[in-house]
């Protein structure tokens, strides 16, 4: 799992690299800190899920805010109200990452989660923000929910659908379609398995303002997008 894990997250940081090359270079090349950190997860994106629920009272913040931006948590339900959608896991086979876990499969400071999911920090003030890792050890399923923060003249315009087309430009047969998730419109991209054995990853993303919101699904074994499609619901 721990191989799998690193390939999405390299996988999503790239595309934040690429789009941040904006619209008239799909395919150059930047030395912006996204493709830093895509260098530090395939090398040190090596932490699974551990036994111990997330420490709620630490990791999160009760302001109204903060909630509206990163999201929360409560028990077994994250909640993120700037997307509109809750989740919810099990708690056993399923199970929320902590702020130390999301930090160390992302290859940073926990620090620097901890900022981010507390309100020292925004995601208007980085690339890339990650606002919930959720996984399931015996399947090797997960879902990331982050953030790619459309930060310069250069890509101001940069719209969710734009985002999945730099990647499915990357993957032969690769297409970007629209769909409802919890009631709201999104842009899907199937990423198929680079080999025989290997997961299938879907991404769906829209956009909030100047936030592209991504949910990123690797499928395991057992598992379809449905079942883990079931996990969310819109927020009344």
């Amino acid at each position: 799992m721990r191989k799998r894990f690193a390939i999405i997250l390299s996988g999503i940081m790239m595309i934040a690299a690429l789009s941040s090359c904006g619209k008239e270079d799909k395919k150059g090349s930047t030395e912006s800190t996204t493709q830093k950190r895509t260098e530090a997860v395939t090398t040190e994106a090596t932490t699974e899920p551990g036994d111990t629920p997330i420490a709620t009272g630490t990791d999160a913040t009760s302001t109204d805010a903060i909630k509206n931006l990163m999201g929360y948590y409560k028990g077994n339900e994250y909640t993120n109200e700037l997307a509109g959608f809750k989740v919810k896991v099990n708690g056993h086979a399923w199970r929320f990452y902590s702020a130390a876990e999301v930090a160390a499969a992302a290859g940073v400071e926990e620090q620097e989660i901890l900022d981010l999911w507390t309100g020292e920090k925004t995601p208007y003030d980085q690339n890339m923000s990650f606002c919930m890792i959720a996984g399931n050890k015996s399947t090797g399923s997960s879902i990331i929910i982050s953030y790619y923060y459309v930060n310069n003249e250069l890509n101001k315009d940069t719209s969710a659908e734009f985002y999945l087309e730099v990647a499915a430009d990357q993957i032969e047969g690769g297409e970007v379609k629209q769909i409802t998730f919890v009631d709201k419109d999104y842009y899907a991209l199937v990423i198929p398995p680079e080999k025989e054995g290997g997961y299938e990853q879907v991404r769906y993303a829209t956009k909030a303002g100047d936030l592209i919101i991504v949910i990123s699904f690797t499928i395991g074994e057992g598992e379809t997008i449905d079942v883990l499609e079931t996990m969310f619901s819109p927020l009344k």
